[in-house]
């Protein structure tokens, strides 16, 4: 689980989340922000349903279904009802990611073996949320990444199909019009600014449909003929499930990208946390078990309306960096307003007659930028020989599952589906490697013990074998003694109901990594030490041990997740 740096303090904030700007401008700022993010919303499940050739009846169904799950999900999020719900501005849309796993859903059982999809998958994103400390260090962000990364081999052979565009029209036209949408969307990501670029998808759709009715590619009957209010011309395609092994593969498919959503949308809660306060503090990973636990509803809600599995948006952390305005009324004014779109049957019209090759290149240039935050991901805690081994070995082992490379002819046609995806395939061996990694030898070793103060020379005697055993030197021996040791009196004065306390020890490379888990200490040590740190006058007695455990604990991290504390620090 990646580690969050403070950023410094940002002047640029002009409203925090629990701040309320005035009506009239919640109700402007929520238009915008709906403006800035609903062409992926509405753009993804248009690539499923064009690739698969579904009717116009049914495509304006799914559209609607995805702009009210959208807005109900978003809701949730920001609004927060008891535990579940970040509490930040987080919009909650389709995913570009289930893209591949949906179109072979629909093959088997249509839209509403996808919808049923979506409903069984999104207890898994919950149960994440709710083991998110016992998971902490097999789904991480590195298996994350490289899931994202392969997501995007599965997708690209999609985005180019649809480029072509319909074969009815000139191959040469369906291609201008591909290249030009994608040409206008690159020059304004690299030489627009911040704003810019922020509506670049949105600038270069309108432009190559544009570009397309120019060269008589696009049909705008529809958009006549569509009502300004009203419901959809479609219908819920209601639910589809046979127990076969084709179903089972699918459903295995989805249940691994619902996962890796899961950590894309850890990190998302995250980072939100960090724009949107002043003078942030650290994470409240309370909160993001909250963002979580909302996402799995929103997938509930998505499936349960008929269209493609939700997740969380990270550009919304860009669009409250962009316009300084974080407030939870402008969140859910935006999520109101997104609701209120489904009930437009022409907006749904409008976007179903953006031409293919638009849509392909869209998706083109989307997925292109989704494999960098894959590699992000996958990095963000640190390059290393771990790294290298679970990236390098799960890509390709991902990707020749799903160029279908690996031994095809001894494959049933029972598992095809499951054992030819390259993101299951991947996926899998990333988590296995990783779960492997927690089991090598490399000195790991476990106490428990009460947290009282006179159960100190425990503590020390199980120093002492270790440092033994891993032949440590003086200087690492008397380091490692001195931080576990003032932290364990630390935690014995912080609780009255002294309980059992797990110390566990981990020789990576050329640091000693010291974790403790407690359930009875309610003070925050990250916050006590940056005070104490920060603090003008000299510290007390009673101060000098926690100072010199600040000093000498590298990385110090105080996680709460689900009433468990997680401290976690390295000795060089």
């Amino acid at each position: 689980m990646a580690s969050v740096n403070h950023p410094p303090e940002k002047d640029s904030l002009l409203y925090a989340v629990d701040e309320r700007p005035p009506e009239w401008m919640s109700i402007l700022l929520g238009f915008q922000y709906v403006l800035m993010i609903v062409t992926p919303i509405l753009v993804t499940p248009l690539v499923v349903t064009r690739a698969a050739g579904l009717s116009a009846d049914e495509v304006s169904w799914i559209l609607f279904a995805s702009l009210l799950a959208s807005g109900i999900s978003t809701y949730i999020q920001i609004r927060r009802f008891g535990k579940v719900g970040a509490g930040y501005l987080l919009f909650i849309g389709t995913s570009a990611a289930f893209v591949a796993c949906s179109l072979a859903a629909v093959e088997v059982g249509g839209m509403a073996l996808v919808a049923t999809m979506a409903v069984l998958s999104a207890p898994l994103q919950i149960l994440f949320g709710w083991f998110l400390g016992p998971l902490r260090n097999i789904i991480t962000p590195l298996v994350g990444g490289v899931v994202i990364m392969l997501i995007v081999v599965n997708v690209m052979p999609i985005s180019l199909n649809v480029m072509a565009g319909d074969p009815e029209f000139p191959a040469v036209r369906n291609m201008q019009v591909a290249g030009i949408t994608v040409l206008i969307i690159i020059a304004l990501a690299i030489f627009g600014n911040a704003r810019v670029r922020l509506w670049s998808p949105m600038i270069g759709i309108a432009s190559g449909t544009l570009v397309a009715a120019v060269f008589g590619i696009v049909d705008f009957s529809s958009v006549r003929s569509a009502d300004w209010i009203g419901l959809p011309a479609g219908s819920w395609q209601g639910f589809h499930l046979e127990f076969t092994a084709e179903v089972f593969s699918i459903y295995l498919t989805f249940a691994l990208i619902t996962l890796i959503g899961a950590v894309e949308s850890l990190g998302d809660s995250m980072a939100i946390q960090q724009v949107s306060t002043r003078n942030f503090r650290k994470i409240d990973y309370e909160r993001v078990q909250g963002g979580l636990y909302a996402d799995g509803v929103g997938n509930a809600i998505a499936g349960a309306l008929g269209t493609l599995p939700n997740t969380t948006y990270s550009n919304a952390i860009s669009v409250v960096e962009l316009t300084g305005v974080a407030a939870r009324r402008v969140g859910m004014y935006a999520a109101g307003f997104l609701a209120l779109l489904a009930f437009f049957p022409k907006i749904g019209a409008l976007i179903n007659s953006i031409p293919s090759p638009v849509v392909g290149a869209f998706l083109f240039v989307l997925v292109s930028m989704l494999f960098v935050t894959g590699v992000k991901l996958a990095t963000s805690e640190g390059f290393n020989y771990k790294t290298g081994v679970i990236i390098g070995i799960s890509f390709w082992t991902g990707y020749a599952f799903q160029s279908q490379l690996v031994f095809p002819d001894l494959i049933p046609d029972t598992l095809a589906t499951f054992l030819n995806n390259g993101m299951t395939m991947g996926g899998l061996t990333a988590i296995a490697l990783s779960f492997l990694f927690t089991l090598r030898p490399s000195g790991g070793a476990r106490c428990n013990l009460p947290c009282r103060a006179e159960d100190l020379p425990q503590l020390q005697a199980f120093i002492d074998r270790y440092a033994d055993k891993q032949k440590l030197n003086s200087s690492q021996k008397h380091n490692l003694h001195l931080t576990a040791e003032e932290l364990f009196l630390h935690l014995s004065e912080s609780t009255d109901r002294p309980d059992s306390l797990a110390v566990l020890l981990n020789l990576d490379e050329s640091k000693i990594v010291v974790e403790f888990v407690d359930r009875t200490i309610t003070d925050d040590l990250d916050i006590a030490l940056e005070k104490l740190d920060q603090k003008a006058e000299p510290a007390t007695p009673d101060e000098l041990g926690l100072l010199l455990l600040g000093k000498l604990a590298k990385n110090m991290r105080h996680m709460k997740i689900g009433g468990v504390n997680y401290i976690r620090y390295e000795v060089e």
